[in-house]
C-alpha cells in the first residue's frame, strides 16, 4: 500500500452508471477535492447519495438509454450486448468535455479508454478503478465455469476486454478492491507499483444491527442462511445451493436478481427461497432474519455484501474469489472456503448450525470488524491520503498540444 499523505490534490471521476462512484464523490467533495463526477445518471439525482448537482456532469442519456437497451436484450428484441455501446459513448463524451483544472481523473474500466487518454494529454494523473479482478482472468475463469457446471455463464464482450486492456496500459495506476485482485494483475504481469489497493467500504447507520431489531424468534429449529446479490453462476450460487442441502438442518434465501439460465437448476432443491430484488434500503431487514452469510462467488473484486452482513452481525462464510481475505480471518469473523467446494461450505454450515454460540460469537467479532476501519468515510480517508501521495510523487506535468 502506499504511504499516508495529507496533499490536497482536485479530481475528476467518470462512471457510466454508479457504482460506488458516488460513495467516492461523497468523501472527496468533503474535503473539496472533487471538481466534477461525470456520470449517467441525471444530475438531480445525486443529492440521493450525497453528491449536490453542482458537481455533477451528467450524459444524462446514460443510464435511461442503458436500461432500455438491456431490457430489449434481455427479452431478445436485441442480440447484441448493449454494454459495449453504452461505455464507449459516455466515454467519448466525457473525453471531450474534459477540460485542465484537475490534478487526478479516475474513470471506470471498461467506459474509459479515450477518457484517459485526454487527461493524459491534460498533464493529469489517470487513475482506472476496477471493481472486478483482471478482465481475461475474469474471462478465464467464467468461461472454465461454465463448461464446469453447464449452465449459462455471463462472460466478458470481446470488445469491453479490449478497451480494458487499452485502459490498463494507458493508465497511471490502477485502483483495486482487495489483495485478491491484484493478484491477478500481477499474474498478468501488471507491475505491483501500479496497483492502488482501497477496501470498500459500507453505510454503518444503515447497515447496524442495533437498527433493526429480530423479526422471527430467537428460538428456532433450523440455520438460516442469505445470499445476496445476483442468483448466478458467477457467484457460485449452484455450489451453495449444493452446499446447503448437504445440512438438513439449513434453509437458504436468496436475495438478488436471478439469471435466467440458473432459474431451472433452482427448482431441483428444496427448502430454498428466491425472493429477487429487493431496494438496497430493504436489504438490512433480510439480513436480520439470517443466521450466516455465504457467498461462494468464483469471480469478484471485493463483494459490497460482504461487509454489509458483517456489519448487521452475521458470521460469513466466503470464497477468496469474493475478496473476503481482506476482511475475514478464518475462524475469527468466518470462514474462508475454497471456490467450488459444497464440500467445505457445507461443513462449515453444518458447524454453525450445531453451535449457536459460535455464530454469535463470530458475528459480533465480524460487526466490530467493520466499525473499526470499513466505514464509506475510512474509504473516503484512505483514498484522500493515497492522491495526495500520488501527486508528491507525479514529475510536473504540463498540458499537451492537442
Amino acid at each position: 500500500m502506499l504511504a499516508v499523505h495529507s496533499d490536497a490534490p482536485i479530481i475528476d471521476i467518470s462512471v457510466a452508471g454508479r457504482f460506488h462512484a458516488f460513495d467516492l464523490a461523497r468523501e472527496l467533495l468533503t474535503h473539496n477535492m472533487l471538481r466534477h463526477l461525470h456520470t449517467g445518471y441525471p444530475a438531480f439525482l445525486g443529492p440521493r447519495w450525497g453528491v449536490p448537482r453542482r458537481a455533477v456532469r451528467s450524459v444524462w442519456t446514460g443510464e435511461p438509454l442503458n436500461r432500455a437497451l438491456s431490457s430489449l436484450h434481455r427479452r431478445k428484441w436485441i442480440t447484441a450486448r448493449p454494454d459495449p455501446f453504452v461505455s464507449e459513448r459516455h466515454d467519448r463524451i466525457v473525453a471531450s468535455r474534459l477540460r485542465p483544472g484537475a490534478d487526478i481523473v479516475i474513470g471506470w474500466s471498461s467506459q474509459c479508454r479515450a477518457t484517459l487518454v485526454a487527461a493524459k494529454r491534460l498533464g493529469m494523473i489517470a487513475i482506472v478503478e476496477r471493481g472486478s479482478t483482471h478482465i481475461e482472468w475474469q474471462h478465464r475463469e467464467l468461461v472454465n465455469e461454465a463448461g464446469l457446471c453447464g449452465l449459462d455463464v455471463e462472460v466478458p464482450h470481446p470488445r469491453s476486454i479490449e478497451q480494458e486492456l487499452a485502459e490498463y496500459e494507458s493508465a497511471d495506476y490502477i485502483a483495486v478492491p482487495s489483495s485478491f485482485v491484484a493478484r491477478t494483475f500481477i499474474a498478468a504481469s501488471v507491475p505491483e507499483t501500479k496497483l492502488i489497493i482501497n477496501p470498500f467500504g459500507v453505510d454503518l447507520g444503515l447497515f447496524s444491527d442495533a437498527a433493526f431489531p429480530f423479526l422471527v424468534p430467537a428460538r428456532k429449529r433450523r440455520l438460516r442462511v442469505l445470499h445476496v446479490g445476483g442468483v448466478a453462476p458467477r457467484k457460485g450460487v449452484h455450489y451453495l445451493l449444493e452446499a446447503v442441502a448437504r445440512v438438513p438442518e439449513a434453509t437458504l434465501t436468496l436475495v438478488g436478481g436471478i439469471s435466467p439460465g440458473i432459474v431451472t437448476h433452482l427448482r431441483r432443491y428444496e427448502r430454498v427461497k428466491a425472493i429477487g430484488s429487493v431496494p438496497g434500503r430493504d436489504l438490512p431487514r433480510w439480513y436480520r432474519q439470517a443466521d450466516v452469510f455465504c457467498l461462494l462467488s468464483i469471480e469478484e473484486g471485493l463483494a459490497l455484501v460482504l461487509l454489509q452482513a458483517m456489519a448487521m452481525g452475521l458470521p460469513v462464510i466466503a470464497t477468496p474469489n469474493t475478496g473476503a481475505e481482506d476482511l475475514i480471518e478464518d475462524g475469527v469473523h468466518g470462514f474462508i472456503v475454497p471456490a467450488r467446494d459444497p464440500d467445505a461450505a457445507a461443513a462449515r454450515l453444518q458447524q454453525l448450525a450445531d453451535t449457536p454460540d459460535l455464530r454469535r460469537e463470530m458475528g459480533a467479532r465480524a460487526r466490530a470488524r467493520i466499525a473499526e476501519g470499513f466505514g464509506w468515510s475510512d474509504y473516503g480517508k484512505r483514498a484522500r491520503a493515497i492522491y495526495g501521495t500520488l501527486i508528491r510523487r507525479s514529475p510536473a506535468r504540463s498540458p499537451s498540444t492537442p
